[in-house]
């Protein structure tokens, strides 16, 4: 039975992957490197900003290469509407945390499935980004980002 359940889940995660990262937020697709292959491989996920970065449920578990392999590199791409984000420090947060990221029916369809777990990634500083002393303050170690 586990071999016919990780045959529908490749078939649904091809499909997916023809769809994901466009224009729609629902599917986005995650570009990482196994942690010991070394090889590059792409997931659809379900992914929304928050904060600096972004959220993605983790559907099946810490134990999903995708979330062990994404823990191990600390860093990875996450192409979503059409564009590409380099996200860094990725960390497990709660769904409490989460959530507020997700749509409504988002919300209420993982509470359901009993999602409690997230990988929140970070933005990477771009060449664009410029790091800069804040002006508003005379903490001499405070800095603001410039894009």
């Amino acid at each position: 039975m586990p071999e016919q359940k990780n045959k529908e889940h490749a078939r649904s995660n091809r499909f997916f992957l023809k769809i994901a990262g466009r224009r729609l937020r629902a599917y986005s697709i995650l570009t990482h490197v196994g942690r010991r292959s070394g090889r590059e491989y792409r997931n659809p996920v379900g992914a929304y900003p928050l904060g600096d970065g972004f959220v993605i449920a983790v559907l099946y578990g810490r134990q999903s290469q995708w979330v062990r392999n994404v823990m191990a590199g600390d860093s990875f791409t996450l192409r979503t509407k059409g564009r590409d984000y380099q996200l860094e420090r990725p960390e497990i947060i709660p769904s409490s945390q989460a959530l507020a990221a997700y749509p409504r029916l988002w919300q209420w369809t993982l509470k359901r499935q009993r999602i409690d777990q997230f990988v929140w990634a970070h933005s990477a500083p771009t060449r664009d980004t410029a790091i800069t002393p804040d002006p508003t303050t005379t903490d001499p170690c405070s800095v603001s980002l410039e894009v």
